[in-house]
């Protein structure tokens, strides 16, 4: 399946009937797309959260049909490929603890003396607050960095300790985030010492954008670019930052300095709106397309997708059917499988080419394909067997992006493409090998003969991916290959 992650404003307004058309193109193609959803979804879904609200109820069922239950979600050991509809992750949505509380140190330390004296271990917390209470906060206070430490930490003093500190950490955090009118301050402070962009910075051009922003910081003597600058906001922690945390810190400090800032119009708005579209930018980095109704949101999207080497195209909503139209494949039974196969070859198409050597006894060609062949695969390699005659094209499907996975889903409905074109009389054996195929370790293989050659579907030794296999004798003639 082509997987496409689409930000919220276009999920929302597919009810509108300026998007009719693209809602329509959805549902007449939805088999060959993959529509996953993320946490930052339901940040923006949340917004408008009452329990008697219908058109809350309409957004999530929106939701649902389109992403079904494909969920990706960053979790403590990278990123999570989840099975859960929309629904049930809400239902747990509603029932989680303020995160902030996770953050109020009283609280904290408070609980672990709960837990501990129920072992018998004592108060363990209070022993740690008065540590906490005899070791100095670190900060030093000066001129320039007086003003911007008060809003920060309104109590912090040269005397502050590290418990001082400690507890102004959730209030910052929380005014930051959800006060919109806080963080605007915050960031208008962070200009007017100098800390902004030229005017001009939204006019560069994707590729110049962050080479002008290490030129920026080097003007104020920083000797640091600006993913060094990025990688200085973790430099407090023990364990490095990991992808998710460092691509949307990244992302909020193109912001922060002033680059196309957003301007956060409603009242609702806060730091977290772009938080979530650091979110959903980073999600739409472990898809084939992103996109997006905010012009900014597609700006600063390939900024980093081209600082971090994703070549996940970014599009805005009056391209989707343009584009996605092009790239579906839709064979039937009249299509010359072999024909249309070899048309993939061409010359311009070659990503990687190992000619005949004395090293080397066969002649083997990568090619990218202009199309998602049989809506999955993304390249197909060519290989000459000259001894034997024979030639194979083998289709596979390679992630350049962030993505390393396939859902269940996306090799089921493969299976169920390819065997309407191929053919499969026992429908028993189908269910059976289907199952094995998807869901177990085994080695299983889809087999289909004809004169001159053998297709064969099996999962990829190298990766477990699905492959398909062409193998065709050079010896016969061309009209008698399969159709």
């Amino acid at each position: 399946m082509i997987r496409v992650y689409l930000d919220w404003n276009i999920i929302s307004n597919l009810k509108k009937p300026e998007f009719q058309e693209i809602a329509q193109f959805i549902q007449e193609n939805k088999d060959c797309f993959q529509f996953p959803y993320s946490p930052a979804h339901f940040h923006d879904l949340m917004k408008s959260y009452q329990p008697n609200n219908e058109f809350f109820q309409k957004d999530l069922e929106s939701l649902e049909y389109l992403s079904e239950k494909h969920l990706l979600r960053w979790g403590k050991d990278g990123i999570e490929v989840l099975f859960g509809t929309p629904k049930e992750y809400f239902e747990g949505q509603i029932e989680q603890e303020d995160p902030f509380l996770l953050m109020d140190m009283e609280k904290v330390l408070s609980d672990i003396d709960e837990s501990t004296s129920d072992i018998g271990l004592g108060n363990i917390g209070k022993l740690m607050k008065s540590l906490f209470q005899l070791a100095p906060s670190g900060i030093e206070i000066t001129d320039e960095n007086r003003d911007v430490l008060n809003k920060m930490f309104p109590n912090l003093t040269p005397q502050s300790s590290m418990w001082d500190l400690m507890k102004d950490i959730a209030p910052f955090s929380k005014n930051l985030l959800q006060d919109r009118e806080y963080y605007k301050d915050f960031r208008n402070m962070m200009a007017e010492q100098g800390f902004k962009l030229e005017s001009n910075s939204g006019n560069w051009s994707k590729e110049e954008v962050i080479e002008n922003i290490d030129t920026f910081l080097s003007s104020f003597k920083l000797n640091m670019t600006y993913l060094e600058y990025v990688e200085t906001t973790f430099k407090h922690r023990k364990e490095p930052a990991n992808a998710y945390e460092f691509y949307t810190t990244a992302y909020l400090m193109l912001d922060m300095i002033g680059f196309r800032r957003d301007k956060l119009p409603k009242p609702t708005d806060n730091m977290q709106n772009i938080q979530a579209d650091a979110e959903h930018s980073f999600y739409g980095g472990y898809c084939d397309y992103f996109i997006a109704d905010d012009r900014n949101l597609r700006i600063k999207t390939e900024i980093l997708y081209n600082e971090f080497n994703i070549p996940t195209p970014v599009l805005e909503p009056s391209e989707l059917i343009s584009t996605l139209s092009k790239v579906l494949h839709q064979p039937n039974e009249n299509t010359n499988i072999l024909t249309e196969a070899l048309s993939f070859c061409k010359e311009k198409a070659i990503v990687e080419h190992y000619p005949i050597s004395d090293e080397n006894e066969l002649e083997t060609t990568a090619y990218k394909l202009p199309i998602f062949y049989f809506n999955f695969f993304n390249y197909v390699i060519f290989t000459q067997y000259p001894k034997q005659e024979v030639l194979t094209l083998t289709f596979k499907r390679v992630f350049k992006n962030y993505s390393t996975f396939i859902y269940y889903t996306e090799s089921e409905r493969l299976i169920d493409r390819i065997v309407k074109l191929f053919g499969f009389d026992d429908k028993e054996e189908l269910a059976q090998k289907k199952q094995d195929f998807v869901y177990s370790d085994k080695h299983v293989e889809f087999v289909w003969s004809f004169k001159g050659g053998v297709i064969r579907f099996e999962k990829s030794e190298d990766n477990s991916r699905p492959e398909l296999s062409y193998i065709i004798s050079t010896r016969i003639p061309e009209d008698e290959s399969p159709e």
